[in-house]
């Protein structure tokens, strides 16, 4: 059950004469989930209950907020345990604001893709299976937004590099690679940039907002969130080959653009982000990244007909610029996506469908879900994953395919 908080428009002495239970608001939720793999030997791929405690404050022009999540896996180990989710603390003035600490920040507008929302880096231990609010983790960061009228500036610095995370270990959604027979292979720890001011991630962001028309450019001076696998190959012909892999993060430089705008029952929205200096695959084991520049970008029309249906179609695409034969990614890639929804039962009920599709691989990922409120507090879900085609994008994870159940109590 929520506890209210009195915001207080003199000082904080005012805080003092009550309890802290009159200015800390505490909330959060539990959920449980279980999936089961559709195809043979029909084992659990998604086993655990997981919860997020929120502690917030306000206390005149300032605001903070503290959650911690913690979780019980039994699918994946290493992800049991205890964590710091977000802690941070925010100053609010006329026309400006700052907000200092661990904090998720998201940007761009897209439907289950991310272009230009990359300041936040994703957890992929469950692929993409998992919503955008549980795969963005927080970063440790300073977010300066100047705030006016029609546009808004905003600044991020963020002093220590977090990398994505990929499943390992004895995780489900780890793909056994094929490595020829006469191959040994050897992998060093990630060599990931130390924390110093040289090393720093920096952001910069302009959105303007004008009468039919939001418009946002963007520059981002990081780090990969993924290591480039570099090879050092050794062996003599004929015999054993020994490659030792030497992960290692790279400064890339990402140039943003975004806009939306409403016409009728309809909303366009696109994205491009062009990435300067980014690291790409060899189809070859024993070949080594190359280092090219490259564009993704997306075009997408939200459609609201009425009587509570929503439907989202989106193209996204990749291009490497300066392709060369012999590596992973191809030249050019699209994409689509489409994302149906209804509500039923006097908005209780939700029936939704989301699917990817991979043009060049021509394989898929279809997420198909319905989600009732029992209460305003507890919520059933249950869905299904199914992973499709021959392609190596979506359809590696075909083996991944899954029935999934959730009950999540919010507090």
């Amino acid at each position: 059950m929520a506890v209210g908080y009195l915001p207080f428009a003199g000082s904080a002495s005012a805080a003092d004469e009550g309890s802290w239970m009159e200015w800390v608001e505490v909330d959060g939720w539990v959920e449980g989930a279980r999936s089961v793999r559709i195809r043979s030997p029909h084992d659990a791929l998604m086993s655990r209950v997981w919860g997020r405690l929120k502690l917030s404050a306000e206390v005149g022009d300032m605001y903070a907020l503290l959650s911690i999540d913690a979780q019980k896996n039994w699918g994946v180990e290493d992800e049991t345990g205890v964590d710091l989710h977000e802690v941070w603390m925010e100053y609010a003035a006329d026309g400006w604001d700052v907000r200092v600490g661990r904090q998720v920040i998201i940007w761009g507008k897209a439907d289950g893709v991310q272009i230009t929302d990359i300041i936040s880096p994703p957890d992929y231990t469950e692929f993409i299976t998992r919503d955008l609010e549980e795969i963005r983790l927080p970063v440790d960061a300073v977010k300066f937004r100047l705030l006016g009228n029609e546009v808004d500036v905003e600044l991020i610095w963020i002093p220590v590099f977090r990398a994505a995370v990929q499943p390992s270990a004895d995780n489900p959604w780890v793909l056994e690679q094929d490595t020829p027979k006469d191959v040994r292979v050897m992998v060093s720890p990630v060599d990931e940039p130390e924390t110093s001011l040289e090393n720093s991630e920096i952001a910069l962001r302009v959105s303007a907002f004008w009468s039919g028309l939001d418009v946002a450019v963007s520059a981002f001076h990081t780090w990969d969130d993924n290591p480039a696998m570099h090879r050092t190959v050794a062996g003599d012909d004929g015999g054993e080959v020994e490659i030792h892999f030497s992960p290692e993060h790279h400064r890339v430089t990402v140039f943003g653009l975004e806009f939306s705008r409403p016409w009728s029952d309809f909303v366009f929205r696109g994205e491009a982000a062009y990435y300067l200096g980014r690291f790409f695959e060899p189809q070859s084991i024993t070949g080594n990244p190359l280092k090219k520049n490259a564009l993704h970008w997306l075009g997408g029309v939200d459609w609201t007909p009425g009587n509570d249906w929503s439907v989202i179609a989106q193209v996204t695409g990749a291009a490497v610029v300066d392709h060369e034969p012999g590596m992973a990614a191809e030249k050019h890639a699209i994409a689509g996506t489409l994302h149906v929804s209804k509500k039923l039962m006097r908005q209780t009920m939700t029936l939704s469908n989301m699917l990817y599709y991979d043009v060049g691989e021509q394989d898929f990922f279809d997420q198909i879900k319905a989600e009732y409120a029992v209460t305003d507090y507890l919520h059933l879900l249950a869905g299904v994953d199914v992973f499709g085609g021959k392609g190596d994008s979506f359809g590696r994870y075909r083996d991944n395919s899954q029935v999934w159940f959730k009950a999540r109590y919010s507090f």
